[in-house]
């Protein structure tokens, strides 16, 4: 019988991307690159005063065992995560997903991660978030929250004990805030529809506990009044309730608007409902958007908006978180505030009262 070669004892393999016993540490890192645990450390946090041939051989380590560093852990040792957390209420909504694009160009060029988080306007869900967001050790947030009207929620934001910046919501002097004209706004798009010889006007709101909502409502009721037009209850809508059906009715029924302002998601609503029924724009139905989209100048007809721009609302949020975490802001709370402007195009006309008589 062949004699049987001694077998050689294994060597512990160090943990690579391919082995099932879990990711590769720092101490591997360290054992590859033949160098200490301190070494690798400050050559992960970008330290100079390293050595060019340690720094290469923890590189070629990192690269050969796909190594990638414990950030959670990283930041509770340091009491920071070089990451902004930013909150918002639905990232499909172009105007939001504008903001959050420029603020994180901003926040990365300073070398800050940007976490996003939808709310989706659920306020335990929210606190949720915000809370994990805590835990992780994050050095600010930015973003909206779904209530700025209630002062215990504000309480909360406090207790994050970090920066806090909100755009589009009204701080009520708590926190730095970057806002539109939105009151301003609808009183644009309600004397324009006026001056067409419209006063049937119907709004489409945003949320009732937030400012864009609250500021839609307060322009929105001023402009009808200079113009002359007892606003009625029955056409001002709000987001969180209109859908298809509820258009349908409104545009079908007794009575129904001859135009209508809505925000720029309930736009699209709008425009699929008015093709369902037969309606036309601006024949029978004007309407303008609050809020742009690439495709509004393109669509059929044009979209007639008014408008800000989203990308200057989330760079100024961004250069505030900054200014708080590195300790150059301006002393006091700041609230800055950003116009609204009109942009006419094919969405209105005449209401089709007015159209007829010219007609005869």
């Amino acid at each position: 019988m062949p004699k049987q070669r001694a077998s050689k004892p294994v060597q512990p393999a160090l943990r690579s991307r391919k082995s099932p016993q879990g990711s590769p540490t720092v101490q591997d890192v360290a054992r590859l690159a033949k160098v200490s645990v301190g070494s690798v450390s400050r050559v992960l946090n970008g330290r100079e005063n390293v050595a060019p041939a340690i720094q290469e051989a923890v590189r070629a380590a990192v690269a050969e065992l796909n190594f990638v560093p414990n950030v959670v852990a990283r930041s509770m040792r340091k009491g920071s995560s070089s990451a902004i957390g930013c909150l918002i209420s639905d990232i499909t909504q172009h105007t939001a997903a504008q903001m959050v694009s420029a603020a994180e160009e901003r926040l990365r060029a300073r070398g800050f991660e940007i976490l996003i988080a939808n709310s989706h306007y659920d306020l335990e869900r929210e606190r949720a978030i915000l809370s994990s967001l805590k835990q992780r050790r994050i050095d600010g947030f930015i973003g909206a929250i779904s209530d700025d009207e209630t002062p215990s929620y504000f309480n909360f934001l406090h207790t994050l004990n970090m920066p806090v910046v909100l755009w589009e919501r009204d701080a009520q002097g708590e926190f730095n805030s970057v806002l539109t004209d939105h009151a301003d706004g609808c009183r644009q798009a309600v004397r324009y529809l006026a001056s067409l010889g419209h006063r049937s006007i119907a709004l489409v709101a945003g949320h009732e506990n937030t400012w864009v909502g609250r500021e839609m409502v307060r322009g929105y009721q001023a402009a009808c009044e200079a113009a002359g037009i007892a606003p009625d209850p029955k056409l001002v809508l709000r987001t969180s309730a209109f859908d298809k059906d509820v258009c349908r009715a409104l545009l079908t029924g007794p009575g129904r608007p001859t135009a209508i302002i809505a925000t720029l998601n309930d736009v699209a609503i709008v425009l699929e409902v008015v093709r369902e029924t037969g309606l036309s724009i601006p024949a029978d139905l004007s309407v303008i958007s609050i809020g742009e989209h690439e495709y509004s100048g393109i669509a059929s007809p044009a979209l007639t908006v008014v408008t800000q721009n989203p990308r200057d609302v989330g760079g100024e949020a961004a250069d505030m978180m900054l200014q708080l975490i590195d300790g150059s802001a301006p002393s006091g709370i700041r609230r800055s505030k950003h116009p609204m402007r009109m942009i006419v195009r094919e969405s209105c006309g005449a209401p089709p009262s007015l159209t007829r008589r010219k007609k005869r």
